[in-house]
């Protein structure tokens, strides 16, 4: 029997809001179309549509062939496990990596999580989720890790489609910009602020916590849907697609939504970056 290798990374935990509403509210032919034309397809997707933006990055910056074939093995490396209402996605990063391949992971695995979030929304499946960090295991179907359960378990909390970063994933990332801030890095700095916006998440128990928060809504990344028209059409049809219904806990999760999206859209000032770190 083989010894079990744990790896040390990034871990993202996602559910789909109303799955079970799709479920129900569906035949079964329809719903196996759903979940076939969406869910399934939809890594694929993301990792071309990214791949797609590391080469406009080239084209706009030719002497960067190099950072972007980085760049695209980093990409190729997310691994992702599809179940159910769930999905869990997952990048290797070695500790002992250079400060500038540690951010170009960073920059992968948050750039997808956003996308994933972002392309999923449009299609009707609005999604929670939690991004951890630390040792984990998957293999196949089997998984394991205290980041794991710490991206599902603060995942369940969340009364609003969106992602936060975990205590552990917050204290890395604010190590890094501590870094990236030190070192002069003026891209990376520009990813970093525009990949997260610092919020006051909405959670079950009628409370709110500051969380660092997925920026999903208004990234320079292609392939990225527009809010266009009016917000909250755009938000109530996400949530209602699909045969959904409005019970009264969805109406609570569509008006914190609404509200991101406009914090988002207020308040973040969207600027470009590129793909690359300065080496370190």
């Amino acid at each position: 029997m083989n010894p079990i290798k744990p790896q040390t990374g990034f871990v993202a935990f996602f559910d789909i809001l109303g799955y079970k509403q799709i479920i129900l509210n569906n035949d079964i032919h329809k719903t196996a179309q759903i979940v076939s034309d969406t869910l399934v397809n939809i890594p694929e997707i993301i990792i071309r549509n990214v791949l797609r933006a590391s080469a406009g990055s080239t084209q706009a910056e030719p002497g960067q062939a190099v950072e972007v074939d980085s760049w695209q093995r980093t990409l190729t490396q997310i691994d992702w496990l599809i179940f159910s209402d769930s999905i869990l996605v997952s990048l290797p990063v070695d500790p002992t990596l250079p400060l500038s391949e540690t951010l170009q992971a960073y920059a992968a695995f948050a750039t997808v999580c956003a996308t994933l979030l972002n392309k999923s929304f449009a299609a009707g499946f609005p999604l929670r989720g939690a991004i951890s960090v630390g040792e984990f295991f998957i293999e196949e179907r089997c998984f394991a890790g205290r980041p794991i359960i710490n991206a599902y378990r603060t995942a369940q909390e969340l009364e609003f489609c969106g992602c936060i970063l975990d205590e552990d994933a917050n204290s890395f990332v604010s190590q890094l910009r501590k870094d990236v801030v030190s070192a002069g890095d003026i891209n990376m700095l520009t990813m970093l602020d525009q990949t997260t916006i610092l919020y006051i998440v909405p959670m079950k128990e009628d409370t709110s916590e500051r969380h660092r928060t997925i920026n999903w809504v208004s990234l320079e990344v292609e392939g990225f849907p527009r809010f266009e028209g009016s917000i909250r059409d755009y938000v109530t049809t996400a949530f209602l697609k699909h045969n959904k219904i409005a019970l009264p806990g969805v109406q609570n999760k569509i008006n914190n939504t609404e509200m991101f999206v406009r914090h988002v859209l207020t308040n973040l000032d969207i600027k470009p970056w590129s793909m690359t770190a300065q080496a370190g």
